[in-house]
């Protein structure tokens, strides 16, 4: 099969109307695409996903019930406390123990196998302290290291809060990041090449692996380094005194997360500017990657999931113009962006909260909205219409809406069959996985005559975003090319031309495999194999 294909430069255009009906009929109408308004389009690593077994709202929530069910998602993201893991003491196994005996990974092995009998894969993080939210724990001892990491000297500290025994990591203590480069390395080698989980996220250091530990400065009394000595000893500037790692062991940390998943998707906080360094700059372990760092944000609808350091004009690093800032900035729209919501503030209202978040979603290219955090999550009475609208719409924007039309009639002459077909991304951010656009041509009783592939990378679809200047309607990112067919061997008749967006995300050598069914475009006209159907062609 001949195959030729002409390329035309990428532009930015706002969306027309679509060419496309159900798959391997005559194209003879002009449907729409999916309006942002209507149900959300629902594909792996965009939109509103699972958060910590929170399940979607609105329909997790009773009392919103009079709101359609979202429909659906193929994400979720848990966290998992090392104390859980590690139960045993490694002091009192042989060295040649199997990990079996070291390591208790059940409630991961049972997340994946749940979560991937429904088609959601899963992000995973690992902490070893969480400041809350438990008011009455077991004992009144909050802990998430093992407990046996308590008896190795030096390893952990203890500090009253409330009532409360706070157990909280030595961060610079070599028997505990030792001991969780140890972790790292096990949960690479169990599930690094496992499909099923997609994200990784920065584990080992902070408040709920959040790479800050503000809790200890604010409610403890325990601040970090101030910026006059944060250099001297923590080895980076820290102007905010919720920052106790050191520089050396930020290095290891990070490289023991790029070590354990090289061929996962990770993602980490910014809280910690030299963790920002290390994992999207300046890591050695980085080359081994097949994925860029992307990023997560947390308290959407209150702070921007731009760090303060990195956009605040009385930063120290923005006087300095550090060049991690354009490094980070750049990453925004490269990799993905993962945000939770954080609970409103008193001093705005329900519709000025969520507009923030939607504004932040689009002006930051976020793919990912957490199902919890914000505050009618358990609200028991009905949810502001304004404010639904406008969380809503946050969720649906987030990530990537493509539509496919064909831009022409297609041609029959000569020896080929050709179509121009234009791709359109109607979401904030383009997909950062592998999908394959597939083009068709069915005959009239439905039968695929032939395939050819497409040479665009929807990878690369994005646009600048500007809430302020554009509203709630995602700038388009757009790109053409000509598609043609062999003619030869083809019988007179009635051709359609149609495309499929084939799911191609894999892990080299998995050990588990995900797959997925085509891509859900931004319009209808999905037929049951998938595609959509673009355009016909009569061949005499």
């Amino acid at each position: 099969m001949a195959l030729r294909w002409l390329i035309l430069a990428p532009i930015l255009a706002v969306a027309t109307a679509l060419i496309g009906t159900v798959a391997h009929e005559p194209v003879t109408d002009h449907p729409v695409f999916r309006e942002l308004d209507g149900p959300d389009v629902v594909n792996p690593m965009r939109g509103q996903f699972d958060n910590i077994d929170t399940g979607l709202f609105p329909q997790s929530n009773i009392g919103q019930q009079h709101y359609p069910d979202w429909p659906g998602t193929k994400d979720a993201a848990i966290r998992v406390n090392w104390r859980s893991l590690q139960p045993v003491d490694p002091r009192t196994l042989p060295p040649d123990a199997p990990e079996t005996q070291k390591y208790d990974f059940s409630a991961i092995d049972e997340a994946l196998e749940s979560y991937g009998a429904r088609g959601i894969r899963v992000g995973l993080r690992v902490s070893s302290y969480d400041s809350c939210c438990e008011t009455a724990p077991a004992g009144n001892v909050n802990i998430g290291v093992p407990d046996w990491l308590t008896t190795v000297p030096g390893a952990t500290t203890s500090v009253d809060y409330d009532g409360i025994a706070q157990v909280i990591p030595n961060w610079n203590d070599n028997s505990y990041v030792g001991n969780f480069e140890a972790l790292l390395a096990a949960l690479g080698r169990r599930y690094d090449r496992d499909e099923r989980l997609s994200i990784f996220e920065m584990s080992g250091y902070g408040d709920f692996s959040e790479n800050h530990v503000a809790f200890m400065r604010d409610q403890l009394g325990t601040p970090g380094p101030d910026e006059q000595a944060s250099e001297a000893e923590l080895g980076y500037y820290s102007q905010y005194e919720d920052q106790y790692i050191t520089k050396d062991n930020v290095v290891r940390l990070v490289d023991a997360n790029l070590r354990a998943f090289p061929n996962t998707q990770l993602v980490t906080a910014t809280g910690n500017t030299e963790i920002v360094k290390q994992l999207l700059r300046d890591s050695g372990e980085l080359t081994a990657t097949t994925k860029p760092v992307g990023l997560r944000a947390d308290c959407l609808g209150t702070f921007s999931p731009v760090p303060t350091w990195a956009d605040n004009k009385y930063s120290k690093y923005v006087e300095r113009d550090d060049p991690i800032i354009d490094v980070l900035l750049a990453r925004y729209s490269t990799a993905p962006v993962l945000t939770e919501w954080c609970q409103k503030p008193d001093d705005v209202t329900s519709a000025e909260y969520y507009e923030r978040g939607l504004a932040d979603v689009v002006d930051h290219h976020v793919s990912m909205t957490a199902s919890s955090g914000f505050p009618d999550q358990f609200n028991g009475e009905t949810m502001d219409p304004t404010a639904y609208s406008l969380w809503s719409r946050a969720n649906v924007v987030a990530g990537y809406r493509y539509v496919g039309d064909a831009t022409a009639d297609a041609s029959s002459s000569g020896d080929t069959v050709s179509a121009a077909v234009r791709w359109t991304n109607k979401g904030v951010a383009p997909t950062h996985e592998d999908w394959q656009v597939e083009y068709r041509l069915v005959d009239s009783s439905g039968t695929v005559v032939q395939t050819a592939p497409s040479v665009i990378d929807l990878r690369s679809m994005s646009s600048e975003q500007s809430y302020l200047d554009n509203g709630t309607v995602p700038v388009p990112a757009t790109a053409q090319e000509t598609v043609e067919f062999d003619r030869a061997g083809l019988s007179s008749g009635y051709y359609t031309v149609s495309a499929a967006v084939v799911w191609n995300e894999h892990k080299a050598g998995a050990t588990t495999t995900v797959n997925y069914e085509p891509m859900s475009l931004a319009q209808n006209g999905r037929g049951l194999d998938g595609s959509y159907a673009l355009t016909t062609v009569e061949i005499p």
